[in-house]
């Protein structure tokens, strides 16, 4: 009687110790099978971009690059661009200015691009301006940098300095320490 007691307590213990087992084992099972994503990683890769941005009706900008990647499941969103962008810019008169950098950064919430690396905007008007990096505040519609930037206005007047803000038409330019050449009329 006593060795059928000891073995319906061994046979208990090792039933419990199984059913354990395959729970547990169920449970990483089924945290393997799902979709582990790092903190670190983009939500979405995308390739080979041409997006185009309208206002009532009207094309206002396309953009392309070859790869873009979607944060927007960060606390502070945001699309890095890291091959780089082009960025054609129309105004109402179907005028083209064309932006183009190494890397960019867009910060959905500031609606801020931040862009890095061989920055160069081509005016629709013929200035030219190229900057290690520049920001563009989407919603005032202004650029500015405190990095060194070169710029070639249509009138021959070359400028130099250590940053500037100005209105997205370059209508308003504002600009720090310059050095530059200036053609005025007598």
């Amino acid at each position: 009687m006593q060795n059928k007691k000891k073995h319906k307590i061994l046979v208990n213990i090792v039933t419990a110790f199984a059913v354990t087992m395959f729970f547990s084992c169920q449970s990483v099972i089924k945290k393997d099978q799902g979709y582990s994503i790092s903190e670190d990683a983009p939500i979405a890769e995308a390739y080979e971009i041409n997006l185009k941005y309208t206002d009532s009706g009207r094309l206002t900008a396309v953009l392309k690059t070859p790869k873009v990647l979607d944060f927007s499941n960060k606390s502070f969103a945001y699309h890095e661009f890291p091959e780089g962008i082009v960025l054609d810019i129309i105004d109402k008169e179907g005028k083209v200015s064309v932006v183009t950098s190494d890397y960019a950064i867009s910060y959905q919430s500031t609606g801020i691009i931040d862009m890095r690396g061989n920055v160069d905007i081509q005016t629709a008007d013929s200035t030219h301006l190229q900057a290690k990096q520049l920001y563009w505040d989407q919603k005032i519609n202004w650029i500015f940098t405190d990095q060194p930037y070169k710029s070639y206005l249509p009138d021959g007047t070359i400028n130099e300095a250590d940053g500037f803000d100005a209105n997205q038409d370059f209508t308003i330019l504002n600009s720090r320490i310059n050095d530059g050449v200036m053609f005025i009329e007598e």
